[in-house]
């Protein structure tokens, strides 16, 4: 195994205040008043897309038809505590990278919690224009690194936009049950990982 990929949210980082500030702001819109929809409406309809394998709250934004998406708050991301302590030990036999479905400006927030130094490659989906699950943005990163697809493995929290396209080009692949994608039971029954942790530390059982 030469390289090992992760995701970052609800991987490396945990979203559980974004999502609950996002969720308060979406039904703090007008519209959501209007059509009687709460905080607690949009949060369950996000654990339905994970569950269905859809895009989260861009499903919340067109089943309720709100013609507004309040935005994500990364100032409220918090790393997992044991996140750089696992790097460190990973970084030491393999090289790491990162593809991600994020905004402009990763590599900055990797570094305002102190792990960029970990990682060799970043590849966000804003750069590359690519979204997971479509395989080009692994195909881009395993060129990037250089790396045979069965030289590589994935680590990320979703079944649907991790471990499967992943697996479907030959790499191996790690769900880590954290977030809401811990909900994505019957997808990984369909799609099995060839791994299952319940927390970053549990990788180094693995690697």
């Amino acid at each position: 195994m030469k390289t090992i990929f992760f995701d970052v949210g609800y991987t490396l980082v945990n979203e559980d205040a974004v999502c609950k500030r996002r969720c308060k702001e979406q039904a703090e819109t007008e519209e959501a008043k209007r059509l009687g929809v709460s905080a607690e409406d949009i949060y369950h309809e996000i654990e339905k897309a994970t569950i269905e394998g859809l895009p989260q709250f861009r499903t919340v934004i067109e089943r309720f038809n709100f013609s507004t998406m309040v935005p994500y708050h990364h100032e409220l991301e918090t790393m997992y505590e044991e996140a750089p302590q696992v790097l460190e030990a990973l970084s030491q036999k393999y090289e790491l990278g990162v593809i991600a479905n994020q905004l402009d400006g990763l590599r900055e927030r990797l570094e305002s919690f102190g792990i960029l130094k970990y990682f060799k490659y970043v590849i966000s989906s804003w750069d590359v224009q690519v979204m997971k699950p479509d395989i080009r943005i692994f195909e881009y990163a395993l060129k990037l690194a250089n790396c045979k697809p069965q030289d590589a493995v994935m680590i990320g929290d979703r079944i649907d936009n991790d471990t499967a396209p992943a697996q479907s080009l030959g790499m191996k692949a790690v769900w880590i049950k954290q977030g809401f994608g811990k909900l994505q039971t019957a997808l990984a029954k369909k799609n099995p990982p060839d791994y299952e942790v319940n927390n970053l530390t549990e990788l180094l059982l693995i690697f």
